[in-house]
């Protein structure tokens, strides 16, 4: 009995030393595994050198004195102390032939990147920002379509406006320079384009737009019109009980969205937006009161009792009038 017992004793500790050298050769794995990736990896001298701020334009100090000064003051130029390898920034980053330039001093030796293709200047640009969220989809985008390049509307050495190193004072300035029927909306009666005391729009161009592309229609930052429209106004969103299908549909099918003459940038009066798809509900509104006028055409028409237009949760709202 007593050799039997004693042998089960001897099984069960040798199971037990097994069990705790799996666990401890696991350990041992699992720590020199960490350890490994814990050291951070060895750079290689061309990438571990890091660009001296202020470096950057040496060799063309002499005849550039006044642009090589003026860099180290822009927004690439305060980058530089960031930059490794090939982000590094020198002028040849955009200037190709740079060493050739500036042994024959020769003008044509180097490349001016005013008078390169769009395809050329672009190209230059997105070594550095091809992976930036911003930029993602501007190849094949609209404003890469029609021919546009980075310089017009960003300028490295002569920009007016510390802002996105853009080539004209705001955002809104650079955007209107090309769509000149959008800037009237900022002095009409109801706009997004509104100012603030120092001039400057509260809601810009971008706060929609994105100007570098987009998968949404007319380069919209949200997929949908209405999903931009949401971003702001999510009070609108739903869902509701009581729903409005045209709000849902499109938030354009009644406002437009850049500025209008009438109340809450509708693109018409609120009795006349009502009748492009309630005209059948004329002659249940019409009264004899003040002079044969019918209620549409009233203060505010058909608001003044369906006010919930974009949708309601009250039981008795299917009217929408609360």
């Amino acid at each position: 009995m007593i050799k039997q017992e004693n042998q089960k004793n001897r099984l069960l500790i040798s199971a037990r030393s097994v069990k705790l050298t799996i666990i401890a050769a696991f350990a041992v794995v699992l720590l020199v595994f960490v350890g490994q990736n814990a050291i951070p990896p060895v750079l290689s001298q061309s990438t571990s050198k890091k660009v001296a701020q202020g470096e950057v334009g040496q060799s063309c100090q002499k005849c550039h004195a006044a642009v090589v000064d003026a860099y180290a003051a822009s927004m690439h130029g305060k980058s530089e102390k960031f930059m490794e390898g090939d982000r590094a920034q020198a002028c040849e980053t955009c200037h190709t032939n740079s060493a050739k330039h500036v042994k024959s001093g020769k003008k044509e030796d180097i490349a001016d990147m005013a008078k390169l293709p769009s395809s050329e200047i672009n190209s230059s640009c997105l070594q550095c920002h091809s992976q930036d969220k911003h930029t993602f989809a501007w190849q094949g985008g609209k404003h890469d379509n029609t021919k546009m390049s980075c310089l017009s509307c960003h300028s490295q050495h002569h920009s007016k406006s510390e802002e996105k190193m853009l080539a004209r004072s705001t955002t809104e300035e650079t955007c209107l320079s090309c769509h000149t029927s959008v800037r009237k909306a900022a002095f009409q009666r109801s706009t997004h384009l509104f100012r603030t005391e120092h001039g400057d729009m509260k809601v810009g161009c971008t706060s929609c737009h994105n100007p570098h592309g987009g998968g949404a229609d007319k380069m919209l930052v949200g997929e949908t019109i209405n999903n931009t429209c949401y971003a702001c106004h999510a009070e609108k969103r739903g869902p509701f009980l009581w729903d409005h299908p045209p709000v849902r549909e499109n938030c354009m099918n009644c406002h437009t969205p850049h500025g209008s003459s009438n109340t809450k940038l509708l693109s018409m009066r609120a009795s006349l937006s009502c009748q492009q798809c309630h005209i059948h509900m004329l002659p249940r509104h019409s009264t004899t009161a003040a002079k044969a006028l019918d209620i549409w055409s009233l203060n505010r028409g058909c608001v003044n009792c369906h006010a919930q237009v974009h949708g309601s949760n009250h039981p008795g709202g299917r009217t929408l009038t609360r």
